[in-house]
């Protein structure tokens, strides 16, 4: 099954789509989809500035919320990636103008640039494959980018 990847439109957008992700790594991707609207509620509807006021530490009211995949990390992820997004935000406008202004420094000058990949490492729960998965949203020419979804989840051989 085919699926699109839009670019986010607002900064609270980019951190939904940056949490789903960091759900969906090593998890069942059809799963986190049917809680998503769940979770969605719980994280406040990923409003990045209610978001970064919590502790990280303190997820009780996270684990208690209906639907929600109770994993500790990818919820902590959720938000300290807020938490940077706000820092984001006061040092560049908003998080969408500092990929652009990330992906224009990269094409005037590549050799001497981070890529975009890098920047987006710098988020919680983000590595080098998710980032260039990221990355090929963010850079496309398109709005969005289609990526297929297995249509069953397969156990993995053990070698």
């Amino acid at each position: 099954m085919k699926k699109r990847a839009y670019k986010a439109k607002t900064d609270d957008r980019f951190l939904e789509d940056l949490s789903f992700i960091v759900f969906v790594v090593r998890f069942n991707y059809r799963v986190v989809e049917g809680k998503w609207p769940q979770i969605k509620k719980a994280f406040y509807d990923f409003d990045i500035a209610r978001l970064a006021k919590e502790n990280p530490e303190k997820l009780e009211k996270f684990m208690a919320a209906p639907g929600m995949i109770k994993n500790k990390k990818k919820m902590q992820a959720v938000i300290l990636n807020a938490k940077k997004c706000a820092e984001i935000q006061r040092a560049h406008g908003s998080v969408l103008n500092w990929i652009e202004h990330a992906k224009k420094v990269f094409e005037k000058d590549p050799v001497f640039n981070e890529d975009l990949r890098t920047h987006f490492q710098q988020f919680h729960g983000i590595g080098p494959l998710t980032s260039t998965w990221l990355e090929s949203v963010y850079v496309s020419k398109k709005p969005y980018v289609e990526y297929k979804v297995p249509d069953k989840m397969g156990k993995r051989k053990k070698v």
